[in-house]
């Protein structure tokens, strides 16, 4: 018993599923409870069951079947996931529960089906049963049959499809079984209810007596409503209530989704499409060409049968059929087969429906033309044809046909064009016969009522009493205007009869005053109103009651509320003075008319002060005017009394309502005065009050009507088209041009010149709005004339209108009442387009080029033969250039054409897609019309295999889309057509340029089905074989999504099989989160309160000011009345922020736990409403609440600027809301739009920077709302949004703690995102490397063990972040990192190795501890002073120039001040001469003194002349000079300001105030780092700061800062050399650096601390921009300047830096630079040798023991290990200058420190290790200097080097040499045989001859040739001469370093002269050189010439070595040269030949 029992253990679900029933009926049971017991739809729960439900309802168990069918409908009730189960459920439910047994069973089994439909899926449920109709078992058939009969009547046919049903009809009435039978009869009754006669066609083939029951069971039709609604209709049905509805049906046409009636459905539709083209007769066309009128017949009556059988046809090419059926009517001259084509031409337009659209135009004109056959039953023929061709087109399209066949002299094509116009108004919308069409209809019509025939008369009484009926007599009757009683009478009769057949919609009932009847109402009445803008059941205008009951209605009104000028009625002349006399005193009365001007005078000054106190509901415009313009008015004589008159007009004018009726009593004399000088000025303001009281259009038509016809004063003209210059620009421009051209033609005809000019300027200006298409209008001009236009349009090409400054209307808005303006005249009816603003159009003439389309043209256009056609193109093309602009009337060009472009000749098919462009192009808009023809052809072209074709294709689709509309392909299914039936490069295509065409085409401006009804075509795509189908298609669902949305397309992935549904719900969910968030309808708001909403920040910010008055609206509201509202909007303050303490409050809310705690994944409802309800209590304005919580991004952007504006303003404001504010911005982080994302973060940026300046502090409650989700930004796919975001954490450092804002960035390595991560690592790794390591504390070893687990990371890009984060603090910490990280794997840890390796070669880790910014104890970086961010608050950006606001504001604050140089205080005289040593002392320790660049030059010649020695006067120092001031400066030592403004001042500067800013010594660290930063203006006023330091005596203060200062110098320069900064920037930014620079070394004491990571830094930066390969300074003169100051700077660095920091600082550079080669620096090697070689120069005069020789031969021992001598020789493409000159540096140090050099490689771990130390030794031995050496080199110098020597040695006496001296003799000899070693052994010889100079070398040469002796002793006397130069005392020349140039040195001076003069000098000193200087003159090293020309001759050759004991400059003639090259050259010749001779 314990066993059986033992399921109920179990859990419900597996229970449920357990082998025995009794256990499934218990799990069952308890699934009912706990399904009824889940309250959350979505519950995880469900998803346990989802599996489980089809083994519910086909439980083998009857009982347990039941039971689980139970369970499986609360299931389906309740579960918001149920429906995925309804496919297998319901395919359950067909197969074993339908046609069960049990009558339980049955009916739970119809339950649960029409609960699947009431979740919305009754598509799957349907087809479901429909596959169950198809069983073999009748009782599955009957009970599937009588599960769709329910489901119909209680949902309706517009839930339950009737079209898949009916074609089971004829199958199942006709089945064996009865029961089917009778079923299948009770749907199609149901089916009747539903659909009326429209199921008639489908039971005509069944057997009579069926059809007879089925017609007696029928009964009526119509009125079926549904018994029960889908889950989407129930909540609109609840809100309805029943007692609302007058006549029993619900308001809302939502609720009413379900219901339907005989005429929602058409027959047609229900019908299938049957192809009849294939079917036609071989010799069908032949026929009909036939000259016998019986095989004509015989073709037709062919057809014929065809289409009586087919009353829908398949689309298809009918452009043959119809062209031939057409002919027939056309050409035919048998009456019986002209009715017989016409008859079967209106059964295919039938049979297409809007498939014809393009050949209905064709059709109906060739139909019109043939109504003047007398032949009745042809008439009646063409009537039905042309009946059933009006619905594919409409009144617009056939407008000129219809109009020429009312002028046609034909009464009968009269008559009957008229009766077809009444019988098409009948079925036409009334928006669709808008004001344009009436105007044009009405006009022919009114022709046609004057008709002598009584038939043509009638039929045009029909058409306007047609009209009138439809649209209303209100509409009609302007137009229609006085006619006989008469004819009134008729048509009155005519629309009484008249029977509108099209469904109109008529109003809403208005609602009951109930309150919640008046909500529900308006919410019905909104949605209503917010649908397509596509052709919809209309309703008629009523009552304005009406109008303003809705929404909709209110929205209506205000549109159209402007649209016109008001108008009065024109008073009586007594009328006038009756009112006058009632305001005015008789005196001013009668002065305004006396004949005395001064009593003129004082009457217009009372008249004006008296009308002042009137108010605008006193009196009217009209009569003021007509009072102040009696005789003689404003025709005044006197000037006074004029101007006093166009004053008062004026102030009339702005301050009472103004009409159109009283604006013309004084229009044209304010017009005329405009050509008087002295009231030119009041009378144009004057005119521009009339505008905005009356409108512009109207002044402009009216006075330029009086100035161009009615008066002849070319002033007046000239100076009118002025003003309308000033106006269009003032106002803008939507009104229509006609006039305007005409006049301005007459002007441009004028004789005065300044006439002409001012029309042409003013053409200009009016072709902004126009376009250049203004021209067009004036081809009949002169060449000239038109060129002068062309020129000035010109001008304006790429500008944009400028926004309006005035607007029509604020006369209007201040009428009081409409009694004091006289009614306003009703406006005429106006479709939705009118609402729109007004289109100029081109009015040219068109010509109509439909008689040169002849037949024979289009029978050449489809010759066979590709010459004739292309001919035929050739004549098409002519024909349409010629005679451009055209009509569009083409006759049967459009179907020829259009098979031309899918011509298999290409050629012919690219001229034929040109010759459309052209078309379009003639016809301009008209060419919608033939949109239906071409398109097809042109998506055909699209799938072409050849580029150019589908390229050509594009653009004339694109030709198409710009002159008919965006819209027009969206149109008859062409889309659908072409992507079913294209070949995949087609549909690439055309996906292609859908997905760049639809976002552009604006929404709801064509059928939405249009693209509905292409998705699942589609999806199709997105699983398409071929890839670019795929792409194109993936690309193409985000557009489609912008016009369908989003549920739309979902709702169509049931359709698709379950393998396809993952991969296109991937697509639909990639493309959703960018959808633009749709606006929700507004709730209880008038359209006065949401159009405030949308204006721009500046608007709403005024509007706040002015605090206006809401204007209440009459719309129902609320229970808070409109005047309440408008009085608690009028409380809102001034500024959108409010300044109050509720920030405390809440942060204790949200501390107690109060509110909802601000943390989420993705927000959810409760947090919007949570804070738009924290907003709405703290006080914010509340349409700035509105605006951002609206659901349109636009709000959300001008939410932000508006906030942005009031930043400036208000910005204490803005820290009291600041949380709120950072809340806000969170939720927008989760928008898809990037637009609202930048701005945010643009906006967030000047946030910050407002905080910073305010010394903020952020509070950690506002972080903690804000910083997590910035860090989840930080990995967003687009880079601008990742920077911004960093930059912000850069700016959050500032204002909170950077430790806490650590903690958050590590909480962001837990991310999946690998971008996310890398961006933190990167902001972590900058924290460490600014901040140090105190930013992890306090747990920095677990966020270090954190950090290195990211180094194994599989993302590459957040390896390298962590690796860099982990060296950064290596460098700070040490060795104890590595214990601090843990264990990590041996592959990340050599890689940390070897980062942190690479990474110390940069910057070593004294100089990053250096730079390392300290933090206070709270976590914040330590603040500079508040008087230094003083001056620097404002910023201004580097990339764009201030405008003209900011620079106003600049003005009002005092600039960053630039550095000030104070006057000297003593002159002081310079020189030896009376200099108090004592005295120079005190002052160079007290305050040094620049040089300024103004003193008086002084003759310092008497400088250079010897100094006695017992004079007593100290030495000058070599190193600086003991004077108060400080070394010359190479630029002048002006402030920075002054020396950017050279020529003007630049945007990046400030104008310099001479006030220094008092930086205190503590504040230096922030200011240089301030220096480095990427906002330019920031580092150039850091600088200034700088520059005062030095300035003002407190250098020495500078001395810890230095190595950080020159760095940020460095980096600063770095970022100009890489930035993008506009090249008016660089050059003066340059010269700012250069200045700060040659300050900061010229002032004593500085630049002594400056390591070599900064020094390399900074010489590397200035170099490359040196080295640059396209200049830095832009133009070529700034980049020669650029190169003057740089070079400068680097002599003056290099000068005064400290030695040895130099020397490894250019080690190591030069060590960097070999093998690295940047096309963008290619001369940056060559300079930096060129600086090697100025410092080997230099170094002969620097003290010995000023040089670290330890640190200098470490580097150049790292640069030997890396390219050792043998890296040279496999390399002999890469030239060994490097290589040489740092040879030559080590000669020079081991002459300079002797053989204790080898004391200084204790750094050097190895010194084998490469080939410093073998050559050191080597020099060493070179040098060696004792008394042989002395004796050797005087012998030498004084006689013959070769000369025979007296040996005392025993061994040379006997003519033997020692054995080692032999050997090495022998050695030596051997490789000065070698050319690779000559110069090496020639000096080796030479130095063995000084240690042994008793050795006879020659004797030991005897054997050898003369040659080889005569080649060694001139190379002996070239190494004694190199050797004696460098023993020659350098020579330190007093020369300006101005003229010292790295780069081109170009120092004329010999150094002969200052050689002798050395002589001179040192012989009056007493001073004798140890040697006598060789009788030749040597040129000194020191030489700058020197270095110059050897790097101008391509650096040296390759064969001689740069070191100088080798070769130094020699000036042994170039002849010697020579001599010994042609000595080598021989002994090599010897050599050749000995070696033969062997």
């Amino acid at each position: 018993m314990e066993d059986e029992n033992e399921y109920k253990k179990l859990p419900t679900e597996e229970k449920c599923v357990h082998k025995l029933w009794k256990a499934r009926v218990l799990g069952y049971e308890e699934a009912i409870k706990l399904f009824n017991q889940i309250d959350d739809e979505k519950s995880p729960e469900w998803n346990k069951y989802l599996g489980l439900i089809k083994k519910f309802v086909t439980d083998s168990n009857a009982v347990a079947q039941e039971r689980g069918m139970e369970a499986a409908l609360v299931f389906v009730e309740n579960c918001g996931h149920a429906g995925k189960t309804v496919g297998e459920v319901m395919a359950g439910i067909v197969t074993k529960c339908i046609a069960a047994a049990r009558t339980k069973t049955k009916e739970l089994a119809l339950q649960l089906t029409l609960m699947y439909v009431e979740i919305e899926k009754h598509d799957i449920v349907e087809e479901e049963l429909l596959k169950g109709m198809e069983q073999k078992n009748p009782k599955v058939v009957a009970a599937c049959t009588a599960a769709l009969t329910t489901a119909l009547r209680q949902f309706g046919n517009k839930v339950i499809a009737i079209k898949p049903m009916v074609k089971k009809i004829p199958v199942l009435l006709t089945d064996r079984d009865k029961g089917v039978r009778d079923e299948m009869k009770a749907l199609v009754i149901e089916m009747h209810r539903w659909i009326g006669p429209a199921i008639e066609p489908h039971i005509a083939s069944l057997q009579a007596v069926m059809q007879q029951e089925l017609r007696e069971a029928f009964g009526g039709s119509g009125g079926a409503q549904p018994t029960r609604y889908l889950r989407s209709q129930q909540s609109r049905v609840r809100v309805t209530p029943a007692t609302d509805a007058g006549d029993g049906t619900p308001e809302d046409d939502d609720v009413d989704a379900g219901s339907g009636d005989s005429g929602d459905m058409d027959p047609f539709d229900l019908l299938d499409p049957v192809e009849i083209l294939s079917k036609l007769p071989k010799d069908f066309y032949e026929k009909l060409e036939a000259k016998k009128w019986q095989e004509r017949k015989e073709a037709l009556d062919s057809l014929d049968n065809l289409l009586k059988n087919s009353p829908k046809l398949e689309s298809g090419d009918y452009a043959d059929l119809v062209r031939a059926l057409k002919k027939v009517i056309s050409k035919d001259t048998n009456v019986m087969l002209v009715a017989l084509g016409g008859r079967l031409l209106g059964a295919v337009a039938n049979g297409l429906r809007n498939k014809f659209s393009p050949y209905a135009t064709a059709c109906v004109q060739a139909i019109l033309e043939k109504f003047k056959e007398k032949k009745s039953n042809v008439v009646a023929a063409l009537r039905e044809a042309i009946d059933a061709i009006y619905p594919c087109t409409n009144l617009e399209a056939i407008m000129e046909d219809m109009l020429a066949a009312f002028d046609n002299k034909n009464p009968s094509i009269k008559t009957e064009s008229a009766l077809f116009l009444a019988r098409a108004l009948c079925v036409t919308q009334p928006a669709a016969f808008n004001k344009k069409l009436i105007k044009a209809y009405v006009a022919g019509l009114l022709k046609l009522l004057e008709s002598a025939d009584p038939a043509v008369r009638d039929a045009a009484a029909e058409a306007l009493g047609t009209a009138t009926k439809l649209v209303g007599e209100k509409n009609i009757a302007p137009h229609i205007g006085k006619i006989d009683n008469l004819k009134e009478q008729k048509i009155k009769e005519f629309a009484d009869k008249a029977e509108i057949k099209v469904k109109i919609a008529g109003p809403k009932k208005e609602a009951k005053p109930k309150m919640p009847n008046v909500t529900s109402m308006a919410k019905g009445d909104t949605k209503s109103n917010a649908g397509s803008s596509q052709p919809k059941p209309v309703k008629r205008p009523v009552t304005s009651t009406i109008k303003k009951a809705g929404v909709g209605g209110a929205k209506k009104a205000a549109g159209r509320a402007p649209t016109g000028p008001p108008r009065e009625q024109e008073l009586s002349q007594e009328e006038v003075d009756v009112r006058a006399e009632q305001l005015f005193p008789v005196d001013v009365t009668s002065g305004l008319v006396d004949s005395n001007w001064k009593n003129r005078l004082l009457a217009v000054q009372g008249f004006t002060q008296t009308m002042q106190g009137l108010a605008p509901s006193d009196v009217t415009s009209q009569v003021l005017y007509r009072v102040l313009n009696k005789k003689p008015g404003l025709k005044d004589t006197n000037v006074q009394v004029l101007k006093a008159r166009l004053e008062a007009c004026k102030y009339i004018t702005e301050n009472f309502p103004v009409s159109t009726t009283a604006a013309d009593f004084v229009l044209q004399d304010v017009v005329a005065k405009l050509g008087e000088t002295s009231c030119s000025a009041i009378s144009a303001e004057c005119l521009t009050s009339l505008a905005e009281g009356c409108g512009l259009e109207h002044v402009i038509n009216e006075g330029l009507t009086y100035a161009m016809d009615q008066q002849k004063n070319p002033k007046v003209q000239s100076e009118m088209f002025n003003w309308m210059f000033i106006a269009v620009k003032e106002f803008g421009l939507s009104m229509k041009i006609n006039a305007i051209v005409a006049h301005s033609k007459k002007a441009l005809s004028a004789t005065n010149p300044n006439v002409r000019t001012s029309a042409v300027n003013f053409l200009g200006i009016l072709s902004l709005y126009v376009g250049p298409s203004i021209v067009n209008h004036f081809d009949s001009e002169k060449p000239a004339t038109k060129q002068l236009i062309s020129l000035e349009v010109d001008k304006y090409a790429n500008s944009t209108p400028p926004t309006p400054t005035r607007q029509f209307g604020a006369g209007v808005k201040k009428s009081a009442s409409k009694g004091s303006m006289g009614d306003e005249i009703e406006e005429p009816f106006e479709d939705a387009g009118e609402d729109e603003p007004a289109i100029v159009e081109d009015n040219r003439p068109r010509t109509d080029i439909a008689p040169h389309i002849t037949d024979f043209l289009i029978a050449e256009l489809n010759d066979k033969n590709w010459k004739v056609r292309n001919e035929a193109l050739d004549k098409v093309k002519a024909i349409i250039t010629n005679s451009s602009p055209i009509k569009a009337t083409l006759g049967e060009l459009p179907a020829a054409l259009a098979s031309r472009l899918v011509d298999s000749n290409s050629k012919l098919a690219q001229s034929a897609l040109g010759i459309c462009e052209l078309l379009a192009t003639a016809m301009g808009p008209k060419c919608k019309q033939h949109v239906r023809t071409f398109f097809p052809a042109f998506f055909q072209a699209l799938g072409d295999s050849k580029q150019w074709i589908r390229v050509a294709a594009v653009t004339c689709i694109e030709i198409w889309c710009r002159e008919a509309g965006a819209h027009t392909p969206f149109d008859g299914e062409m889309v659908l057509d072409a992507l079913k039936a294209g070949s995949p490069v087609l549909r690439a295509t055309l996906l292609q340029w859908l997905a760049e065409h639809l976002p552009n085409v604006p929404p709801k401006s064509f059928p939405r089905e249009e693209l509905s009804q292409c998705v699942p075509t589609l999806f199709a795509c997105i699983e398409d074989r071929a890839a670019d189908v795929r792409k194109a298609a993936a690309d193409c669902v985000f557009p489609f999504m912008l016009h369908l949305g989003y549920d739309a397309m979902f709702k169509q992935l049931d359709k698709l099989k379950p393998a396809s549904k993952s991969t296109i719900q991937a697509a639909l969910d990639k493309a959703r989160p960018n959808l633009p968030v749709q606006p929700l309808p507004p709730k209880g708001k008038g359209k006065e309160e949401q159009q405030r909403g949308v204006k721009s920040a500046g608007a709403l910010k005024k509007e706040a000011e002015k605090k206006a008055p809401v204007v209440k609206g009459k719309a129902p509201a609320k229970p808070s009345s409109a005047s309440s509202r408008g009085k608690k909007d009028d409380e809102d303050s001034g500024f959108l922020l409010p300044n109050n303490n509720a920030k405390n409050q809440r942060i204790i809310d949200d501390q107690k736990l109060k509110v909802l705690k601000w943390n989420f994944t993705t927000p959810r409802e409760e947090f919007f409403e949570l804070l738009k309800e924290q907003m709405t209590s703290a006080g914010l304005n509340k349409q700035l609440i509105a605006n951002m919580f609206h659901n349109d991004f636009r709000y959300h952007l001008k939410a932000i600027e508006a906030l942005s504006e009031d930043l400036q303003e208000n910005g204490p404001s803005l820290m009291a809301n600041l949380d709120l504010v950072l809340k806000w911005l969170t939720l927008r982080f989760f928008d898809t739009n990037p637009s609202v994302i930048l701005k945010g973060l643009e906006y967030l940026s000047l946030v910050f920077q407002f905080l910073m300046d305010s010394d903020y502090t952020m509070a950690e409650y506002e972080a903690n709302c804000f910083i997590p989700y910035l860090v989840l930004k930080v990995g967003d796919p687009k880079d601008t949004v990742r920077n911004g975001v960093k930059a912000l954490f850069k700016q959050i450092c500032v204002v909170y703690s950077v430790t806490k804002l650590f903690g958050y960035l590590m909480e962001g390595l837990k991310s999946k995102n690998a971008r996310q991560r890398a961006e933190c690592l990167e902001c972590i790794g900058h924290l460490i490397e600014t901040y140090g390591s105190t930013v992890m504390s306090p747990t920095g070893a677990v966020a270090l063990k954190e950090l290195a687990r990211h180094i194994g990371d599989r993302d590459n890009a957040v390896r390298s972040a962590a690796l860099n984060c982990v060296a950064s603090a290596y460098f700070l910490e040490g060795e104890k990192v590595y214990k601090m990280i843990g264990q990590i794997s041996d592959k990340d840890l050599s890689l940390l190795e070897e980062r942190i390796k690479r990474a110390g070669k940069n910057r070593s880790a004294e100089v990053r501890r250096s730079m390392v910014v300290p933090l206070s104890a709270s976590g914040r970086p330590i603040q500079p002073h508040s008087d230094i961010e003083g001056d620097s608050r404002r910023m201004i950006s580097v990339d764009q120039v201030p405008n003209g606001d900011y620079e106003d504001e600049e003005e009002e604050e005092p600039p960053p001040p630039p550095v000030h140089i104070p006057p000297p205080e003593a002159k002081v005289i310079s020189g030896p001469f009376g200099l108090d040593p004592k005295l120079i002392a005190e002052l160079d320790a007290a305050v040094p003194v620049l040089n300024r660049p103004d003193l008086p030059e002084l003759d310092l010649k008497f400088l250079d002349d010897p100094i006695p020695a017992a004079a007593g006067v100290p030495a000058i120092s070599r190193h600086r000079p003991q004077l108060p001031t400080v070394r010359q400066s190479v630029l002048p030592s002006s402030s920075p300001p002054r020396l950017v403004s050279m020529s003007a001042p630049h945007p990046l500067v400030t104008p310099a105030v001479h006030t220094q800013p008092n930086v205190d010594d503590s504040q230096l660290a922030d200011i240089i780092h301030s220096i480095a930063s990427p906002d330019l203006n920031a580092a150039i006023r850091a600088l200034s700061h700088i520059s005062g330091v030095l300035v003002s005596g407190r250098g020495a203060a500078l001395a810890a800062h230095e190595q950080r200062l020159v760095a940020a110098i460095a980096t600063q320069v770095r970022h100009l050399r890489t930035g993008t900064a506009d090249t008016q920037d660089t050059l003066p930014a340059y010269k700012y650096l250069a200045g700060a620079l040659n300050t900061f070394y010229e002032t004593g004491g500085c630049g002594s601390h400056v390591g070599e990571s900064a020094l390399s830094s900074l010489l590397g930066e200035l170099l490359s921009v040196l080295g640059a390969s396209t200049p830095q300074g832009g133009s070529a003169s700034d980049g020669e300047k650029l190169a003057r100051i740089l070079n400068n700077v680097c002599i003056r660095v290099m000068e005064h830096s400290q030695r040895t920091a130099l020397l490894c600082a250019i080690v190591s550079l030069l060590h960097e630079s070999i093998g690295v080669s940047d096309p963008a620096y290619p001369r940056y090697q060559d300079l930096l040798l060129k600086c090697f070689w100025k410092t080997l120069k230099m170094i002969a005069g620097w003290d010995v023991h000023s040089i670290d020789y330890d640190a200098v031969l470490y580097k150049i021992h790292l640069f030997y290990k890396a390219y050792p001598n043998s890296y040279w020789k496999k390399n002999p493409e890469i030239s060994d200058t490097p290589y040489r000159t740092v040879k030559t540096l080590v000669h020079t140090l081991v002459k300079m420190k002797g053989a204790s050099i080898t004391n200084h490689l204790t750094q050097i771990p190895d010194v084998n290790e490469s080939d410093l130390f073998p050559y050191l030794l080597k020099v060493l031995k070179q040098l060696k200097l004792d008394d042989k050496k002395e004796n050797s080199s005087d012998a030498m110098n004084t006689g013959n080097v070769f000369a025979p020597v007296t040996a005392n040695n025993s061994a040379l006496n006997a003519n033997r040499l020692p054995r080692g001296v032999h050997d090495e003799l022998s050695s030596i000899l051997k490789r000065i045989g070698s050319k690779e070693h000559n110069k090496d052994a020639l000096s080796q010889l030479y130095d063995l001859r000084l240690r042994h100079p008793e050795v006879d070398i020659w004797t030991f040469m005897q054997s050898s040739s003369f040659y080889f002796r005569n080649y060694v002793e001139r190379g002996l006397r070239e190494v004694a001469e190199l050797r004696k130069v460098s023993s020659v005392p350098i020579y330190k020349h007093d020369y300006k370093n101005d003229n010292i140039d790295i780069s081109n040195e170009n120092d004329e001076k010999s150094h002969v002269i200052f050689l002798e003069r050395l002589r001179v000098l040192q012989a009056k000193a007493g001073y004798r050189p140890e040697a006598s200087p060789s009788s030749q003159p040597r040129t000194p090293i020191s030489d700058n010439r020197d270095l110059a020309d050897t790097m101008n001759d391509n650096t040296l050759p390759r064969g001689h070595s740069i070191d100088p004991q080798l070769e130094l400059h020699t000036s042994q003639p170039v002849s010697h040269k020579n001599e010994a090259a042609v000595d080598a050259l021989r002994l090599k010749l010897q050599q050749i030949k000995s070696s033969s001779k062997r």
